[in-house]
């Protein structure tokens, strides 16, 4: 379960379900199809026409500030960031505290770039950063590489909305508010038989395998501004973790996307800075 919420946590970008009440102010939810009153904004009834305008809006912006909130097994995670979604050359920036240590990462180039706690540096030859190599050149990198590098992956929007095109069930919608701004809010189903090459949640392919059959639908919850720009984006995670072996204990994720469009301009450490991958634990 713990190697589960780790996974998860990367992100990551991004997405949970408690939360949303809170920030939502008025709004009355309509049967899917119908139009409320609040955005001036269609409703969509159907996820692939959701999911082409909203491709396409984030396609042209390309950028945006985030954070998550998540509890996954009874572990808080909480991360903020920016990002630019822009395939080959997405980097990506964030903070993110978890079990209460404090972990800097930087995704750029295909590598991820991890600066580690103060009293980890006498394992790093005494330099701030550590490198994960997409080339999984050593054996730290083979070990944690690809969870790092899906986690750049998931927490780019264009890959939650494309597990809503391949998997996605509009079954509910409103017009309402959120964070004082007009938005469309959705409820959806994802049918996670048909998300094995998506891996959901942030979950490797081999990890959603696993599950497969012990899983039906996962509810993910998502609200558009006046531009069809993703703002926030919610996953109801219990049923993974029930599935994981731990019931009861729920999941929940939230991602929030702020500033579309603003300029990111991610960096790669110092290579002075940068050290040694610590050792394998045996």
């Amino acid at each position: 379960m713990r190697k589960t919420a780790l996974a998860a946590s990367g992100f990551a970008l991004v997405l949970a379900l408690g939360a949303c009440g809170g920030n939502e102010e008025g709004g009355t939810a309509s049967p899917v199809g119908e139009s409320g009153s609040g955005s001036g904004t269609s409703l969509f009834a159907d996820a692939q026409e959701l999911v082409d305008a909203a491709s396409q809006k984030t396609e042209q912006s390309k950028s945006s500030k985030f954070s998550l909130e998540m509890d996954m097994g009874g572990q808080q995670i909480t991360a903020s960031g920016e990002g630019l979604y822009d395939g080959a050359n997405t980097a990506m920036s964030m903070t993110m505290d978890a079990q209460g240590q404090s972990m800097e990462m930087r995704f750029v180039d295909r590598t991820m770039y991890i600066k580690m706690p103060e009293e980890m540096s006498g394992s790093t030859g005494g330099k701030p950063w550590i490198k994960i190599s997409p080339d999984g050149s050593d054996p730290m990198s083979q070990a944690i590489g690809p969870m790092f590098d899906q986690m750049a992956e998931q927490n780019d929007p264009s890959k939650t909305l494309e597990q809503i095109q391949q998997a996605g069930t509009i079954t509910n919608s409103e017009k309402t508010t959120l964070d004082g701004q007009d938005v469309t809010h959705y409820w959806i189903d994802l049918d996670f038989a048909k998300l094995a090459d998506q891996a959901p949640g942030n979950l490797t392919p081999e990890q959603v395998q696993q599950l497969a059959g012990k899983i039906d639908k996962l509810p993910m919850e998502l609200w558009l501004n006046g531009d069809q720009l993703p703002v926030q984006v919610t996953m109801d995670m219990g049923a993974i973790a029930e599935a994981a072996g731990a019931p009861g204990q729920g999941g929940s994720m939230v991602m929030k996307y702020t500033d579309w469009g603003a300029p990111v301009d991610v960096q790669a450490p110092p290579a002075d800075q940068v050290g040694e991958m610590p050792a394998m634990p045996n």
